[in-house]
């Protein structure tokens, strides 16, 4: 179903993600050192570490934020060093308001079906995606955690629409090819004998995503579908194996498109 895609411009567009991933980095002012600038590796897989709602939760292994952290992390780390040449540091958690955000290309959050952005958290993340940054958005299921992911990123971008990625997309063929966005269930939905949690199965594995004026992706929403435990149960052998594949080559086009776009 999947093979490499042979584009000799994208092949192109991977080679030169050492350069281009920089981007956020020097926009952060001048300030920074272009000798440092230099020094630095240049991916991180960033943890975006939030509040839940009723603010129960924060820190290591307390909040929603966690699930599956750190071993996805790490494990999809693993998986990018050994197929691209990105040059990749380890993958770190960050709160949305930390200073250190702009250091980071990439940003992936989970279990979004219950959060709430505080106006700081808002305002940071605008100008994070603005100024260049990516965001991953996975592991939330059925229309009631879509209604609530869709009311916080519409407070960070009320004026831009949420727009269904079609196939043809280069997110979807920048290095494996896809003819259509695959599903990636979770674990639990397996124990269940199903492929969707919750009320999924009405609307299927959807991959949408926000755009920005000159029409590169900023925001990418995997729904009714759960990378992260294709990454982290990928020795487990209860989880099949072709699922953990298919999330690991769909990690590599989404790290691909973010440093290249």
């Amino acid at each position: 179903m999947m093979t490499r895609f042979k584009n000799m411009n994208c092949v192109v567009l991977a080679a030169l993600c050492c350069l281009l991933g920089v981007a956020l980095w020097t926009n952060r002012g001048a300030g920074d050192s272009g000798h440092d600038l230099f020094l630095r590796n240049d991916f991180t897989f960033g943890r975006v570490v939030y509040q839940n709602f009723g603010g129960f939760y924060r820190g290591f292994g307390f909040g929603r934020w966690s699930v599956d952290f750190p071993s996805a992390d790490s494990n999809v780390i693993r998986a990018l060093r050994a197929t691209t040449s990105l040059k990749i540091n380890e993958p770190q958690s960050v709160e949305l308001t930390d200073p250190e955000l702009f250091d980071i290309p990439f940003l992936y959050i989970l279990e979004v079906g219950s959060l709430q952005f505080s106006p700081e958290e808002v305002d940071a993340l605008r100008e994070y995606l603005l100024r260049g940054g990516f965001l991953l958005v996975d592991d939330f299921h059925g229309s009631r955690q879509w209604a609530v992911w869709e009311s916080q990123i519409k407070r960070v971008f009320p004026g831009r629409d949420i727009e269904e990625i079609p196939a043809d997309h280069p997110i979807l063929h920048c290095y494996y090819d896809f003819d259509t966005y695959p599903l990636v269930p979770g674990i639990a939905a397996l124990w269940n004998m199903n492929h969707y949690e919750r009320d999924g199965a009405l609307y299927g594995h959807r991959l949408r995503g926000i755009f920005d004026d000159g029409g590169r992706l900023m925001v990418l929403m995997n729904w009714n579908a759960d990378l992260g435990d294709g990454w982290e149960h990928a020795a487990d052998p209860g989880y099949p194996r072709e699922f953990s594949v298919t999330a690991y080559r769909l990690a590599v086009n989404y790290a691909i498109y973010a440093m290249t776009h």
